[in-house]
C-alpha cells in the first residue's frame, strides 16, 4: 500500500513541477491526436514501465486554448497498470498556461488534496540560458497525511538537441533541487529535465545530492506529429 501511495503521488508531483510555459511555439504539446511515449528508467538504465500521453482535445488557439491529455501508466512490458487513462487539463490564457491538479487529483485517489506556494513553475517560449526562476512548495494531503516537495534552484542551464527516433528536438535544460517528504521519508535530489518546443518533456533525469544518477524518462516515441 505505501508503495503504491508513494508511485501515486509522486505522478502528482511530478506533474506540478512543470505548470506553465508561454505560447507561440511553447514548451508543451498542443496538438490534437499527438501521442507520446516515454520510457522510464532505473539507475543502470533498466526499463522499468512506460507511460502513454495522448492530446485528445485542443479548443482554441496557441495563446487561448484548452488541452486535454490522456495518460495511460504501463509496466516495463507496456501492459496497462490502470483500468482506463487519466485525464489531465491545461488551460492557456494569453499565452501561460496553468496545470488544474483537481483533474488529475480525483483520478489518482479520493481525498487527494494539492496546493501549491511561492511561486509555480511558468517556462517562457524565450528562456535563455541562465535564467532563473522562484521557489515553490507543493503539498498533497491524503486523509491527513501530508507529503511535500520544495523547489529551489530552478535555473535554465543548457541548450542541447536529443534525437529521438531519427527525429532531432531542440531543448533547454531546466535544473532545480528539490527536498521531498514522502510517508515520513526525505529526499533530496536534483532534477534535469529537456524541454522541447510543442512537445514539453523530453528526457527527465533525477540525481542524488551527490550527482549520481537515480532514475530517468525519456520521450522514445512521437505519433501524429
Amino acid at each position: 500500500m505505501k508503495t503504491n501511495l508513494r508511485f501515486l503521488v509522486m505522478i502528482a508531483v511530478s506533474l506540478l513541477m512543470a505548470v506553465g510555459a508561454s505560447a507561440q511555439d511553447p514548451f508543451f504539446l498542443h496538438k490534437e491526436g499527438v501521442k507520446l511515449t516515454y520510457a522510464d528508467k532505473d539507475k543502470k538504465g533498466k526499463v522499468t514501465s512506460y507511460s502513454e500521453t495522448t492530446a485528445t482535445q485542443v479548443t482554441g488557439d496557441a495563446d487561448n486554448c484548452t488541452v486535454t491529455y490522456s495518460v495511460m501508466v504501463m509496466d516495463n512490458k507496456k501492459n496497462p497498470i490502470l483500468k482506463e487513462p487519466m485525464k489531465q487539463t491545461f488551460a492557456v490564457k494569453d499565452g501561460v498556461v496553468t496545470f488544474d491538479p483537481k483533474s488529475l487529483v480525483g483520478q489518482i485517489m479520493e481525498g487527494m488534496q494539492v496546493t501549491v506556494t511561492g511561486t509555480p513553475f511558468k517556462l517562457p517560449t524565450d528562456v535563455s540560458v541562465g535564467d532563473t526562476f522562484g521557489n515553490y512548495t507543493i503539498t498533497i494531503n491524503l486523509a491527513g497525511i501530508k507529503t511535500s516537495t520544495e523547489v529551489t534552484g530552478v535555473k535554465a542551464v543548457a541548450e542541447e538537441t536529443i534525437d529521438v527516433n531519427g527525429k532531432s528536438i531542440d531543448c533547454i535544460v531546466i535544473e532545480n533541487t528539490s527536498v521531498s517528504k514522502v510517508i515520513g521519508i526525505k529526499q533530496t535530489a536534483i532534477q534535469k529535465v529537456w524541454y522541447g518546443h510543442g512537445i514539453g518533456p523530453v528526457k527527465t533525469n533525477m540525481y542524488n545530492k551527490k550527482g549520481k544518477l537515480m532514475t530517468s524518462q525519456e520521450l522514445v516515441e512521437i505519433e501524429g506529429l
